[in-house]
Order: C-alpha cells, then sequence, then structure tokens
C-alpha cells in the first residue's frame, strides 16, 4: 500500500512539472503577436536576403540601412553590394593587425561604423555588379575563407613576418578567390562610375549627419562613449550614451516619423522563436515591468546580454496597447517561420536586448541636440 502511494505521489509531482514546464515553455506565447508586416507600414527596404555561412551581418544590416537612407532622401531604389564593404574591411583588418604586431583583432565581425568607414575610403557598389560569390555560387558561404585567414594569421604570428606588402597581397588572394575581386569601374543606368563616384553621385549621403546611440551606465549619460563589444575592435568611441527610456522612445519616435534603425543586438535568447517569427522576453527570464536600465546593464555586465547579430528595423507598431518593432534580419532563424526574413519584436526583448542603433541625427532631435553639446 504505501509503495503504491509512494509511487501515486512519484507520478503526480511528474505531472505538476510537466504541467508547470508545459505553462512556461516560450513557444506558448503569452500573448498575439502580429501575423502580417501590413500593421506596421514600413519603410522602403529591398527584401531580405539570407547571409547564409557567413558572420557579415554588420554589412547585411548597415548596407540595408543605407538603402532605406538613400531612397528616403533621394527617392532611388539601389540594391547596393554587401561584400564589396566586407572585402576591404578584411584588408583593413589586416593592415592593423600587421601594425599593432598582432594584438588588433582580426576576425569576421564587425560593426556599423565599418561599412560606413569603408563607403568613405572605398566607395560602393551596385549588387548586380559585385555579388561577392565567385565562380558562380548561389549562396554565401566563408567557411573556408575564413579557415584560410586563420591559418595565415598563425603563420604570420609564428614567423613574425609583419610585412604589410606580403599580408596585403595574401589576403587579397583569399578574398578574390572566395568573393572575387571586386570592380574598379562598372556601368550604371548607362553611366560609366568608380565605386568612389558611384557612391558620391548615386549613394550620396552626409556621414556625419548619422548618429550611434547607446544606453549603458558604464559610462556617463549624454556623453559619447566606446560600445565595450568584442567587434567594436577599433575601439570607436562615438557612441552617444542615453537614459534606458530616452533610448528606447527614440527609437519609436524616429521609426513614426518614417526613418529607420539598425541595430545591434544579443539574439541567444529562448524568447526569440524563428518559427514563430517573435522575440520576446518569457516572464521566467525576468516579467516586463522589471526591465529597467539595471536589469539591462547586469545582464550585460555577467555576460548574458552580448553583441550577437546586427539587424535593420523597418517599421513599428502598437497592438493591444504593446509596442511591436519589424525587424529586417539576415541570420538563418528568420527565415524559418511565415514571414521570411523577418522578426516581431516586442517591447521588453527591444529594451533588454537592444545594445545600440544607428540612425539620423534629424530622426532623434532631443539626443542629436545633446551630442551637439559635446
Amino acid at each position: 500500500m504505501k509503495r503504491f502511494l509512494l509511487c501515486q505521489t512519484i507520478l503526480l509531482i511528474l505531472i505538476m512539472t510537466m504541467v508547470v514546464f508545459s505553462q512556461n515553455k516560450p513557444d506558448d506565447l503569452p500573448f498575439t503577436p502580429p501575423v502580417s508586416i501590413e500593421p506596421f507600414q514600413p519603410v522602403f527596404h529591398f527584401a531580405p536576403v539570407n547571409q547564409d555561412t557567413t558572420n557579415s551581418c554588420w554589412s547585411f544590416a548597415t548596407t540595408s540601412f543605407i538603402e532605406s537612407e538613400v531612397y528616403r532622401i533621394h527617392g532611388r531604389k539601389i540594391k547596393l553590394s554587401v561584400m564589396f564593404p566586407v572585402y576591404y574591411a578584411f584588408l583593413e583588418k589586416a593592415r592593423v593587425f600587421v601594425e599593432t604586431k598582432g594584438t588588433s583583432l582580426f576576425m569576421p565581425g564587425d560593426l556599423f561604423p565599418m561599412v560606413i568607414e569603408m563607403v568613405r575610403i572605398h566607395g560602393i557598389v551596385p549588387e548586380s555588379v559585385y555579388q561577392g560569390r565567385a565562380n558562380g555560387k548561389q549562396t554565401y558561404n566563408h567557411r573556408l575563407m575564413e579557415d584560410e585567414i586563420k591559418d595565415l594569421k598563425k603563420e604570420i604570428i609564428n614567423n613574425q613576418r609583419w610585412d604589410q606588402e606580403w599580408v596585403q597581397a595574401r589576403v587579397r588572394a583569399i578574398l578574390d578567390t572566395h568573393l572575387g575581386a571586386p570592380p574598379v569601374s562598372f556601368t550604371f543606368n548607362g553611366s560609366t562610375y568608380t565605386p568612389k563616384q558611384f557612391a558620391e553621385a548615386q549613394v550620396d549621403l552626409v556621414w556625419d549627419d548619422y548618429l550611434l546611440v547607446m544606453s549603458f551606465t558604464y559610462a556617463p549619460f549624454n556623453t559619447f562613449a566606446v560600445l565595450r563589444v568584442p567587434d567594436n575592435w577599433k575601439k570607436i568611441d562615438r557612441y552617444f550614451n542615453v537614459p534606458l527610456g530616452q533610448f528606447y522612445m527614440s527609437m519609436i519616435s524616429a521609426l513614426k516619423n518614417g526613418y529607420s534603425v539598425a541595430i545591434d543586438g544579443d539574439i541567444g535568447e529562448p524568447g526569440r522563436i524563428g518559427k514563430k517569427d517573435v522575440a520576446y522576453i518569457p516572464a521566467y527570464d525576468i516579467p516586463g515591468a522589471y526591465i529597467n536600465q539595471q536589469a539591462r546593464e547586469y545582464r550585460f555586465d555577467k555576460n548574458l546580454t552580448t553583441d550577437d547579430h546586427l539587424m535593420h528595423i523597418v517599421g513599428y507598431t502598437a497592438i493591444g496597447g504593446n509596442d511591436w518593432f519589424l525587424v529586417k534580419d539576415s541570420w538563418r532563424d528568420a527565415f524559418e517561420g511565415a514571414q521570411k526574413g523577418y522578426f516581431f519584436y516586442n517591447a521588453d526583448f527591444a529594451r533588454l536586448k537592444i545594445l545600440a542603433f544607428l540612425t539620423h541625427k534629424d530622426a532623434v532631435p532631443e539626443i542629436s541636440a545633446l551630442s551637439d553639446k559635446q
């Protein structure tokens, strides 16, 4: 009898545990998410592209943002080459790696400023003239290219070969094999351009009009500071730091007023569910009411929030009093659901997991006014 009662008790505990787990697992959404992109009234942008086996989300997100800006300002729809900035970014990383005798990061990851810097220096080209997929490949796969660059780094260090000309030639050879050599000149809409001429004539953006914004207590608010993440390998200190409330509301204001926002965030979260096109913060992680500056900072300090991925927010809507952001995303799980290449981010996820953003200064006039005083 006692054994029977013990078995019953164990069975009851197992059933209760399964019930609790099923009620809290991420797939059981505690809300009704958006079902299409239409309510967001998205700004102009080209369809999402899967980055496949690459670590170049930073270029996918930033070139998408630039494309939207070119249309917003000039009314021109120009699909830009994602891999053109990647090609020259690898050469720049190799240069600094040699210059610093191997202390600088020489890895595939990067951030918004690298794309802008490469466009400033080298220009840009349309996707139609440079896809960055050599040998007729239809998808992106940088695994072998990155392995070869890793082997080259070891060779440089082991042989102490800090020779800029030799290293640049070796890196170019690797890039040319896997991405193809970028064009020196090309024809677009009947006119011939160099990449620099194309950037000046067709893209034609004033790069100083763009702001990088973050929200962390490790730096004083209303000042420029370094975003402390590994991919900020150049230690760029032009991120304007504001309180979380202003950070969050300024994104909403920008989107409501027809601007878009490129974002840097953490995507390795249980509430980011590709098959449901949704990203939210489950209550078992932290209830929404407790998401504040301190909760955000704690997760960043403890490496629970990391610099995973760059994306492009192209729309905003409110449903049932809840804020939702339409995120154009190049990562593979964004193509698992019905909205191929998009995620619906809810307010809690945005407040807790977006580290920084890039937008036009006119999109965030209050922040812009503060930054002008620095």
